[in-house]
């Protein structure tokens, strides 16, 4: 495979660097990694690449028609730059579900439905899909092997760096003045050491376009004050009794003990293969519910965008 694929990252700094990393471990031989800086870098923010520094530029510094592949984690403002760059032949991996809505534009999940992605000649776009969706749907995809799902309910508990990298500051800053016993602005919204709901706009849709045959999936969300590591607790129902034997897999490991995202990921940190990881499955009336956890930055949205990127080479677009 010729060294000749230029690679663009348009991301937040912290997920920049987990894209780069996971890149260094793929099969893919990349002649140029660069950054576009949608959300501007730190002074001493830089990414490395094969021990190199990574060029950074901004947006109207982009020569789109030289790029092959961009990962995009921006969001709805940004997608004027996203559209141009698919118009000049870049492929587009948006990351977290942001063209998903648009019927032309296939989402995605590795080893689920690679298939979809002959739609990939519409736009030059291809979404994988809000980290909530893919853990659930990557979760999910082994029983619908086996049985015939007629409800599913999940609930997730999302970690400050769901947000962005802003947010993960702000609950370290707060819990630092709040163990010290120094009170938050009245006016100034909490995060340390509390919970709130989040809404869950589309995330019904998206998991429906990867398995259209479900069309009773419930998504709830509580933000918790967790810096990484997303959480879902999940519930499987069906009309009639079954069995389910579970394996593990390339993406997926079970587990006979309790386990939360904030240990698995400090397991994690460093190694080449991380997974979503599911805890025993326990039976209920007609169904069955688990807890799975993963570490949204590297495992939902670092290592499936990669994944996805060598299942769209390898099919040769």
């Amino acid at each position: 495979m010729d060294a000749s694929l230029n690679i663009a990252v348009a991301a937040e700094f912290e997920l920049c660097e987990k894209i780069a990393e996971t890149l260094e471990q793929s099969e893919l031989a990349i002649g140029k990694l660069s950054i576009v800086e949608i959300y501007p870098f730190d002074e001493e923010q830089g990414v490395r690449f094969n021990n190199k520094s990574v060029v950074q530029c901004s947006l109207e510094q982009v020569e789109w028609s030289e790029i092959n592949y961009l990962f995009f984690a921006g969001d709805v403002e940004q997608l004027t730059s996203v559209a141009i760059a698919a118009e000049s032949g870049c492929v587009i991996i948006d990351m977290k579900g942001v063209c998903a809505a648009l019927s032309d534009v296939p989402v995605v999940v590795p080893t689920i439905n690679e298939s979809d992605l002959v739609e990939l000649r519409q736009r030059n776009i291809v979404s994988l899909p809000d980290p909530q969706v893919s853990q659930l749907a990557l979760a999910i995809s082994p029983l619908l092997q086996t049985t015939n799902i007629t409800q599913i309910f999940t609930t997730s508990l999302l970690p400050a760096s769901y947000q962005n990298g802003e947010t993960v500051n702000k609950l370290a800053g707060q819990t630092a003045r709040l163990l010290n016993g120094i009170p938050l602005d009245d006016e100034e919204k909490r995060l340390a050491f509390d919970v709130y709901p989040q809404k869950t706009m589309a995330l019904s849709a998206q998991f429906q376009k990867i398995f259209p045959q479900c069309n009773s999936v419930i998504f709830h969300a509580v933000q918790v004050p967790v810096f990484y590591g997303m959480a879902q607790k999940v519930t499987a129902l069906w009309d009639y009794e079954t069995e389910f034997q579970p394996q593990d897999n390339e993406l997926i490991q079970y587990h006979d003990m309790n386990i939360t995202p904030v240990i698995n990921g400090e397991r994690e940190s460093g190694e080449t293969q991380v997974k979503l990881h599911i805890n025993p499955l326990s039976a209920v009336e007609n169904g069955i519910e688990f807890w799975t956890v993963a570490d949204e930055q590297r495992f939902n949205l670092a290592h499936l965008s990669v994944r996805l990127l060598e299942a769209i080479y390898h099919q040769g677009y």
